[in-house]
């Protein structure tokens, strides 16, 4: 853990991930959750079965400990002890990166002679801010998870793979949850060849990926929550960062923004969730874009058609959500009780019918393999093969040089495509808002290479320009929703909410005129 750690007395800033120092160890894990029928086809598969190997069982019963106030959980800590057999109880701090993969983790492990933490036996920097983040407070026993664990060791390629299949449950006072999951984690070789392997088997096994960890899962069963829907964060690139590790980053960090959501759309009816998985492939769509306009790499651009295909099957659903929230903040709370039940209860039906769909979606092989196969991409940087030996050295330049360049144009085009705003076409006003989403997107990619106040101003009023501009499409969305609806006291609600909508296109074109001079009128940061 670094020097970097927030202040643990700060307030809100004290909820910010713990940030490990770059030589603590890391394991690179990928976790599938499977029912019973998928269990024993992935124990019987011969991807996961190496001949003559033998794989006994063995109980593990793990407790994970914080203290009353989950100071550990709220800084994406996990503190367990974990008991196998009769060998010394061995007690592991693991925490995700902030800066890292979804699938990066960092870990520290070490022997202790009873079922409960002592935190002295961390030492160095770890163990100061570990000490000061629990300070006086006693840890507890929160919950833990008794499985039985058959651990197999496959190769593939040149990587060693420890696949681990747990049975068991997860146990939080008087709750519990059934646990099936396959966990890899690459030991040894080349992180490609592992995606690769993780890749093969979710073709021809039926394993969902799922992103939430042992502890995050028995922590919502112990607080009675579920997962929340995960906004994207203004990547904190630093400016001397070549353009090599920025496009991993990037890349990574938008699809982190995807898989983080799945948790809440599989275990909740929370709107955000779909919103910000399809606001996640927007992100990459607009990074890959960006990246192969310097790199002519086929793959960036395979990647981003994956990505619309994605978004679009998602569209549905959130177009039910879109429209169920303009009618509920709009017309709903002035119309007299029953005149829009018609109307809601269509729109409930349908979005019940989208919802189910995409959660099947979820569920198929391509979301997971997506997320795998671009995994891969970045652990083996695909996009340098599109490179000549001569070309390749442009990657070891700064990021801060690229950014700019891409600012700089994608600002030009939305100053170009934003000429007498208030008098052009929808369609127009589309295109217009297509390139302020990616001059906004590249603005939060890059903001951290230059100054962070500047870069916050400019993304303000891009920002608020890009949300009046999108109350036309809000609009059209809910004219081509409502025009299905055939059912007569509901055609009549439908008609009440166009009009309300078209009533405030019109108001928010009041505000567009001001809202474009301030755009224009934003120092580029990156100047």
């Amino acid at each position: 853990m670094t020097d970097t750690l927030p202040d643990t007395t700060a307030g809100d800033s004290a909820d910010a991930p713990v940030e490990p120092a770059p030589a603590d160890p890391r394991e690179i894990e990928l976790k599938f959750t499977l029912d019973a029928a998928a269990f024993a086809a992935a124990l019987d598969s011969p991807l996961l079965r190496r001949d003559g190997q033998k794989s006994p069982a063995k109980k593990l019963v793990s407790i994970y400990f914080d203290t009353p106030d989950w100071d550990l959980l709220r800084r994406k800590i996990a503190l367990r002890v974990r008991r196998s057999g009769r060998s010394l109880p061995l007690m592991t701090l693991k925490w995700r990166p902030e800066a890292e993969s979804l699938f990066s983790r960092g870990e520290i492990e070490h022997a202790v002679r009873a079922l409960e933490p002592d935190l002295s036996l961390f030492d160095g920097e770890t163990g100061e801010t570990l000490r000061a983040l629990v300070g006086a407070k006693p840890l507890e026993p929160k919950y833990e998870t008794r499985v039985q664990r058959t651990i197999r060791l496959i190769t593939a390629g040149s990587a060693v793979i420890e696949a681990a299949f747990d049975a068991g449950e997860i146990v939080a006072g008087a709750a519990s949850l059934p646990l099936r999951e396959l966990e890899l984690e690459l030991k040894s070789g080349a992180e490609a060849d592992f995606y690769g392997f993780a890749a093969r088997l979710v073709q021809e096994l039926p394993l969902r990926l799922d992103a939430v960890s042992k502890a995050e899962r028995a922590s919502h069963l112990a607080l009675q929550t579920s997962p929340t829907p995960v906004k994207a964060k203004i990547a904190a690139l630093p400016g001397d960062l070549n353009l090599d590790a920025a496009i991993a980053q990037v890349i990574l960090s938008t699809r982190d923004h995807f898989l983080a959501n799945w948790a809440s759309l599989r275990e909740s009816d929370d709107p955000e969730a779909i919103h910000q998985m399809r606001v996640a492939l927007r992100r990459l769509r607009a990074a890959l874009g960006m990246f192969k306009r310097a790199i002519p790499c086929a793959e960036l651009e395979a990647f981003r058609t994956r990505a619309k295909d994605l978004a679009s099957a998602f569209g549905p659903a959130r177009d039910c959500d879109a429209l169920r929230e303009l009618v509920e903040t709009g017309p709903l709370p002035h119309a007299r009780a029953g005149d829009f039940a018609p109307l809601m209860q269509a729109l409930d039906q349908r979005r019940g019918e989208a919802y189910a769909q995409a959660r099947a979606l979820l569920e198929s092989v391509e979301p997971t393999l997506f997320a795998l196969d671009l995994g891969a991409f970045v652990a083996r940087r695909g996009w340098r093969n599109a490179l000549t030996a001569e070309n390749l050295g442009g990657l070891t330049e700064k990021v801060g040089l690229f950014a700019a360049e891409a600012l700089e144009r994608l600002h030009n085009r939305a100053l170009k495509r934003g000429r007498k705003l208030t008098s052009l076409p929808d369609e127009q006003r589309h295109q217009c808002r297509i390139a302020l989403k990616n001059l906004r997107y590249a603005a939060e990619f890059f903001a951290g290479a230059f100054d962070a106040e500047a870069a916050s101003d400019f993304i303000r009023a891009t920002a608020q320009l890009q949300a009046l501009l999108g109350a036309h499409n809000d609009v059209a969305t809910a004219e081509h929703f409502l025009s299905q609806t055939n059912e007569a006291q509901a055609a009549r609600a439908a008609g009440v909410v166009l009009g309300w909508y078209a009533r405030e296109a019109i108001e928010a074109d009041k505000h567009l005129a001001k809202a474009w001079k301030t755009f224009k009128q934003a120092d580029p940061f990156w100047g």
